[in-house]
């Protein structure tokens, strides 16, 4: 259980302000763990579960990533095999 409604994550670009004021302190590690060479698979895998007690591909994991995906905020790379941040539009 992620302890926050993805959802009410504000849609708007992330800028470095932003991602420092985001509660739950969990997704503020993430995106920063998003940030330079982002995370493979496995490591997004790690941190869901230690994190949130999550799979991958769980519907809360899911819902997650497609709520930052759709903002532009964290988003597989287009080789499939990274998942990084992006800051800006």
């Amino acid at each position: 259980m992620l302890g926050f409604d993805p959802q009410s994550l504000p849609q708007k670009p992330l800028t470095m302000s932003l991602m420092v004021a985001l509660e739950p302190p969990s997704l503020r590690r993430l995106l920063k763990l998003g940030l330079r060479r982002g995370l493979s698979d496995d490591q997004l895998c790690c941190f869901l579960a230690e994190e949130w007690g999550l799979q991958l591909d769980s519907q809360d994991a899911l819902t997650l990533l497609h709520v930052l995906d759709e903002r532009g905020w964290f988003r597989s790379s287009s080789s499939g095999d990274h998942w990084k941040t992006h800051l800006g539009s």
